[in-house]
């Protein structure tokens, strides 16, 4: 069981990180005695990791494109992409759970019930949402110590800190401009490493927003989730990330954007950039 668990953590990056390497193989104590017999499709890629986290990946026949970490997760049968995954292939695999987002996958969802297919709705705003799926993803397949053990770990490991807030603008598309709203567990990842999320006010998780509120707001730190530059922008270059090179565009969007136990490295990253 331990070289399944490790090969899901322990890549470049916590192959230098003690800590998680220690919360790794505490969880490779609790292996459940009784296996039920689970047959799961995972339309989300966040909780396939979660799956995998909880040494429960015997269970998934199949997934989306996207479903792509750990690599095991690609060996998975395909049931689509993301966004348009096929009905057909995953009442092939005859599952007994169906894992999915909304409102995206809201056709799927609907289709499915109607068959008598149970689904998991994951779709969380908040960080104690993550945390509430996770465990209750646990409960359903009799995984609860290990959904609890990674609950407490992501809880020691992302605590808010005290410091001078800088303002901080994420663009996740640049046509149209997309950031992140005050309903996005993203902007409280941000608030807790010592960020201001200049768009907090807008009470949309992903708001479609202008050049000129991001150019009038005036971030200090930049950070792009996407392919692309934005320093030749027209008008952009008196914003004061700009002006005082703090714009980063390297960032794994995964650690962002999916919500699952890499936001620990998500929020590392966060913690040293608005040092």
């Amino acid at each position: 069981m331990v070289p399944n668990i490790l090969s899901f953590f322990i890549g470049k990056f916590f192959r230098r990180d003690l800590l998680v390497l220690l919360f790794i193989l505490s969880l490779a104590c609790h292996e459940s005695i009784t296996q039920p017999d689970f047959r799961i499709v995972s339309l989300s890629p966040a909780m396939t990791e979660v799956l995998f986290a909880l040494n429960a990946q015997s269970y998934l026949v199949g997934v989306t494109t996207y479903c792509d970490y750990p690599p095991e997760a690609k060996k998975i049968n395909k049931v689509g992409d993301f966004s348009n995954p096929s009905l057909e292939r995953i009442i092939s695999q005859k599952p007994n759970l169906v894992i999915l987002n909304l409102p995206e996958q809201r056709r799927i969802k609907e289709a499915l019930e109607k068959m008598g297919i149970k689904t998991f709705v994951s779709s969380p705003q908040s960080m104690n949402e993550i945390y509430t799926e996770i465990i209750h993803l646990g409960r359903i397949i009799k995984r609860e110590r290990e959904a609890d053990s990674i609950v407490e770990f992501m809880k020691a490991n992302i605590k808010p800190i005290n410091r001078n807030k800088k303002r901080v603008y994420i663009e996740l598309s640049p046509n149209p401009l997309i950031t992140i709203g005050a309903n996005s567990f993203l902007n409280e990842l941000i608030a807790a490493a010592g960020g201001e999320n200049i768009f907090a006010d807008l009470r949309r998780d992903y708001p479609v927003i202008s050049q000129e509120q991001v150019i009038k707001r005036n971030p200090e730190i930049i950070i792009i989730l996407h392919p692309g530059e934005i320093n030749e922008r027209i008008g952009w270059d008196g914003v004061s990330a700009i002006k005082n090179k703090r714009v980063y565009t390297e960032l794994n969007q995964d650690w962002l954007l999916r919500p699952g136990p890499r936001l620990v490295l998500g929020f590392n990253e966060l913690k040293k950039i608005f040092e």
